[in-house]
């Protein structure tokens, strides 16, 4: 897949040049927009989470995480205990923090790659302050109940020998972590800033596309491929048009975006992962997501608002 993204890379880089020279005041336009989504509402709602996340796995912390949910979590979805801390984490820190810590645990030799082309494929999920305050809407318990329940189902067909961490071994990797916690912090934080670059840059590669297609297509609405192409800008520009818009707001965040793809593309860049079957998991998940969305809304009662 590397060799296809640098292809994409090139081409875009090419193409925005050309592009920047002939539309000089949409590029600055364009950038304010993605940089104030960033500042305002993804800076303050991944930053923390990445840095904290990655922290607590590189000084063991994460270890006893694993330990009290490898029952219940083999029971449901028949995970090692690193994976059930790696996936219960993933609800809550959004992507692409979820494939910078897989990534990091592959590294620390946590996980496999089987496991870790497992985690990518129903470990993705939008933050929940993202959810929650970003969109700002009366929805956001009904978006987040067809963001996760898509991957819950996907993950309760998964099948593992099972494997099992003793409080020992717990204890052994606190007080002997990878890491100093000095070293553990600088590289955390490192890490995030490097992969929030990554954000920003995708973000602003996508959106001056569309940028691009509606100076050519002014008669077109391009809301939907926004959302397609970047989840965020898409989710935010939708949200508040009409409660029919709920499933297409649902869709985005399952599946994430080809930008989010691109990002966990370059981090996963050293590991032999299958992109097919990481988008293919994407694909399902924002389908089953927008089903659901719509069946709630038409056959359940909710608050009459638009």
């Amino acid at each position: 897949m590397k060799r296809y993204n640098d292809y994409f890379t090139l081409l875009f880089v090419t193409f925005l040049t050309l592009f920047s020279f002939f539309h000089m005041s949409t590029i600055v336009d364009v950038s304010h927009d993605v940089i104030t989504i960033v500042f305002k509402n993804l800076l303050p709602s991944l930053l923390p989470f990445m840095i904290l996340v990655s922290l607590c796995l590189n000084l063991g912390i994460l270890d006893i995480l694993a330990y009290f949910l490898q029952k219940p979590f083999y029971a449901l979805f028949s995970l090692t205990p690193m994976m059930s801390s790696l996936y219960f984490v993933s609800f809550f820190c959004g992507y692409p923090t979820n494939v910078k810590i897989i990534k990091e645990a592959y590294e620390l030799n946590y996980i496999d790659l089987d496991e870790l082309q497992h985690l990518l494929s129903i470990a993705s999920f939008s933050s929940i302050s993202f959810i929650f305050v970003s969109l700002n809407t009366p929805y956001s318990f009904l978006i987040l109940i067809c963001h996760l329940l898509p991957s819950l189902i996907l993950a309760s067909f998964y099948h593992h020998p099972q494997k099992k961490f003793t409080f020992k071994q717990v204890l052994q990797t606190l007080k002997q972590p990878h890491l100093s916690f000095v070293k553990a912090f600088k590289k955390s934080v490192l890490s995030s800033v490097y992969a929030f670059l990554f954000i920003l840059g995708y973000m602003l590669i996508f959106q001056f596309f569309v940028s691009f297609l509606q100076d050519v297509f002014p008669q077109f609405s391009f809301d939907y491929l926004k959302g397609i192409l970047e989840f965020s800008s898409g989710s935010l520009k939708i949200i508040h048009q009409s409660k029919k818009m709920l499933p297409f707001v649902c869709f985005f965040l399952s599946f994430s975006g080809f930008s989010v793809m691109m990002q966990a593309d370059n981090l996963l860049e050293a590991i032999p992962y299958s992109f097919k079957k990481y988008f293919l998991s994407r694909l399902y998940h924002g389908i089953l997501s927008f089903i659901l969305c719509f069946l709630f809304i038409q056959f359940l009662h909710t608050p009459n608002k638009a």
